[in-house]
């Protein structure tokens, strides 16, 4: 059912809100305990980005490992919330699958979310990110996979479409070609699926979820821009961020620091791997 401006505006910003706090959350729990360190890697990022100081080598962790959760969170945000609370796609999670039995075969596992368009046409959804989600592997599985489904459970959908939330079509690999079943150049194993299998991405993957209109993804990012406002994450984070970079450096500066007070790449080393 085609949603109208300012019921994907509100629903955007109620979902983005409660995204604000978990990610303002993770800067209040300061889980520095949960970041990965790779010491060799330091020297060159301390020289390649000119940092001065242990704090700024702080800063630049603390932003790679925030940046990493907030692109996984933000993922699960349109996945898990936006697409089923803002535009009914169903879900299918455990409780679905378990209530839907066709649904609990193995072909249907990089299946999202089921679409029921007002004329009761059903549609399958697999959800990606960008233009790198997929490799070759995987576009051979989703081959496989999609044909499963159109030839042994076809009751279930009337056709399948590949979602990627960011990016133009034309920018995308040729993985999205190669599991619809479009050969170019090395041949691989794959089944001409193409006139069941759509792949849409960034403005057209909006409008096709919300019934074909084209100012979606402008409704969907005026919701995050007034939930952004609302929140104030600008500058409520900015405290927490200073706060996060000090128990970073506290943490560490011993391990990496000599008597004097220069950085000591190889004592580091040793703290990180023994």
């Amino acid at each position: 059912m085609l949603k109208t401006e300012r019921e994907v505006v509100d629903g955007v910003k109620r979902c983005v809100i409660w995204w604000v706090g978990k990610r303002r959350q993770k800067l209040e729990d300061q889980l520095s305990d949960t970041m990965s360190i790779n010491p060799f890697l330091m020297p060159f990022l301390f020289n390649y980005h000119n940092i001065s100081n242990l704090e700024g080598l702080a800063d630049l962790i603390i932003a790679s490992h925030l940046m990493t959760g907030h692109n996984t969170g933000f993922g699960k945000l349109i996945d898990e919330k936006i697409l089923p609370r803002v535009f009914d796609a169903e879900k299918l999670d455990a409780q679905f699958r378990r209530t839907t039995p066709l649904f609990s075969h193995s072909c249907f596992d990089e299946i999202d979310h089921r679409v029921v368009r007002s004329d009761g046409t059903t549609e399958l959804l697999s959800l990606k990110a960008g233009k790198w989600t997929i490799q070759l592997t995987m576009a051979v599985q989703l081959n496989v996979a999609f044909n499963e489904i159109l030839t042994s459970y076809a009751t279930s959908c009337d056709s399948i479409v590949v979602g990627v939330f960011y990016g133009k079509k034309g920018d995308l690999t040729d993985k999205y070609e190669i599991l619809r079943g479009i050969n170019r150049g090395a041949n691989h194993d794959v089944v001409d699926l193409t006139n069941d299998v759509s792949v849409y991405s960034g403005k057209s993957f909006w409008s096709w979820l919300n019934d074909g209109e084209d100012l979606t993804q402008e409704w969907v990012m005026a919701g995050i821009i007034e939930a952004l406002e609302e929140a104030d994450i600008k500058n409520t984070a900015q405290k927490l961020l200073n706060d996060f970079r000090k128990n970073v450096v506290t943490k560490h500066q011993n391990n990496i620091t000599d008597n004097n007070g220069n950085l000591d790449w190889k004592k580091f080393l040793k703290s990180i791997n023994g």
